[in-house]
């Protein structure tokens, strides 16, 4: 066959068995196996760790589906037509959301090791055991094991002589939740005496009123919820998507721009409580309101990033011919700096607005991640630099949008920087050691978990790749993505 034909023949934007990409679902499949091999054996070894690495996975390859989603919902709620080509990987990326159903039973099990409010009956328990023995007696030493509650956050459990007459503290003695517990125990004890001050009463209460929302039960109801609505939003764009694809007819399109608007209010709401729930009820002493919008901003950056990247393998690998072009990428390097921007302003309002409240329970957490020793404050600094500032120059300009390797290059920075962006969020309480005491401690679990998750979840993505076109090639404005041109 010339050259001539070859140019002229219609691509298949199929993956072929002996081509390109045939394999990728089965190397992914193979890290993922390993990689859960060896989270097993950290399980038995180091559960407390292993409980953090796979929540950090978790939440990091989560979000690659979720931006995935928010993709393909964005452009059906504006009816775009130049992403057309472009929406299919997208539909990829969330066709693999039901697995995490399955990923997520790790955490479930490890609810008591991941939360100080899950051993919250622990501690209630041992506090009528300890009314039983000894009365109104207070201040007393316990040993509760070596991973408890991580929120004993007003005073000590043991005083220690030091050199300034310091106290140590402990913030892993589980509360004790009976009602009113905590005004007899600050009454009770010598004012800054013990792990009794008013202080601890205070952060006592405020998780005691929590407690009709984090509690084991309620928390696996909620997860259930948002699994539901995820599995079914990917289902059903998925499967409408694809059967388009012998159908043909503007009839799916225009049932999948009519369901966007309700599924992007179920999308933004399940989002955000999960981010609730599964990240920042990690300290439930301390909350913000912003903190959803902030994982749905990483889930948007590292979706659009992990997209330009697929997309251009499959142009490199000639998969997809001229279906996705260098004007398609400049537009999606304007998404991903937009984002990128948007990440930011978020970060730095939730940031801004605690540090001028100076309101010190509500500073805690920024206080762990920059008082707290062991390079997390290292880590900030980088996240800001490297995670905005370098992304910022590189995207910025139209020349590297339209230069292809260079804004493959950023767009893997950026999803570089947003897998530390979940470490940052997640690991500060594995190894915390007081109220803002921690220590940034790699560990080959953190590597192990990221391998299953990401493995096990890729492989299914790439599978479906094998299964269906890797453009919508039913949709009947497919040819006006074919010839789209930025002006």
């Amino acid at each position: 066959m010339s050259k001539k034909e070859v140019a002229s023949k219609k691509p298949t934007y199929r993956i072929t068995a002996d081509g390109p990409w045939a394999n990728a679902w089965k190397i992914a499949a193979v890290v993922g196996l390993v990689g859960a091999a060896g989270c097993a054996f950290g399980a038995m070894n180091d559960p407390h760790r292993f409980a953090f690495s796979w929540l950090f996975a978790f939440m990091t390859f989560l979000a690659v589906g979720l931006g995935g989603l928010f993709f393909v919902l964005g452009q059906h709620l504006t009816g775009a037509g130049w992403g057309v080509s472009l929406r299919r990987t997208s539909e990829f990326l969330l066709s693999g959301l039901p697995v995490f159903l399955i990923l997520f039973v790790p955490i479930a099990l490890n609810i008591d090791q991941l939360y100080p409010w899950a051993q919250h009956g622990h501690g209630a328990e041992h506090g009528e055991e300890h009314g039983e023995e000894h009365g109104e007696e207070h201040g007393e030493e316990h040993d509760h094991g070596e991973h408890g509650s991580l929120l004993d956050l007003g005073g000590t459990a043991h005083a220690q002589d030091g050199d300034h007459g310091a106290h140590s503290v402990d913030v892993r003695e589980p509360y004790d939740l009976r009602p009113g517990q905590y005004e007899e125990d600050a009454h009770a004890a010598p004012e800054g005496e013990g792990h009794h001050t008013p202080e601890h009463a205070l952060h006592g209460r405020i998780i005691e009123e929590k407690l009709p929302f984090l509690n084991h039960g309620f928390f696996l109801i909620r997860a259930g919820i948002y699994f539901l609505c995820w599995i079914l939003l990917a289902y059903l764009f998925f499967t409408w998507s694809t059967r388009q694809d012998k159908e043909k007819g503007l009839e799916l399109t225009k049932k999948m721009q009519k369901f966007a608007p309700a599924a992007t209010f179920i999308f933004g709401l399940s989002l955000t409580f999960a981010a609730f729930d599964w990240t920042m009820s990690l300290e439930p002493s301390w909350y913000s309101t912003i903190f959803g919008v902030q994982y749905f901003s990483v889930s948007a950056v590292i979706g659009h990033a992990v997209i330009i990247l697929i997309t251009m393998s499959l142009r490199k690998s000639g998969l997809i011919g001229d279906a996705i072009n260098v004007e398609h990428f400049h537009d999606m390097g304007k998404l991903l700096f937009g984002f990128v921007v948007f990440w930011a302003y978020i970060s730095f309002s939730q940031f801004m607005l605690i540090w001028y409240a100076g309101i010190p329970e509500e500073a805690t957490y920024f206080h762990l991640r920059w008082w707290g020793g062991g390079g997390f404050m290292q880590l900030s600094i980088l996240l800001v630099l490297a995670g905005f500032v370098v992304p910022f120059f590189v995207l910025i300009s139209r020349n590297t949008k339209r230069r292809l390797p260079v804004l493959a290059f950023g767009a893997a920075w950026v999803a570089v920087m947003h897998v530390l962006q979940e470490y940052w969020i997640v690991m500060p309480y594995a190894e915390q050691t007081g109220l803002i005491e921690t220590s940034l401690r790699l560990h080959w679990l953190d590597f192990a978990a990221l391998f299953a998750v990401g493995g096990i979840y890729l492989a299914v993505v790439f599978w479906n790749m094998t299964r269906y076109p890797l453009v919508p090639v039913g949709d009947p404005r497919l040819d006006r993505a074919l010839h789209f041109e930025v002006v």
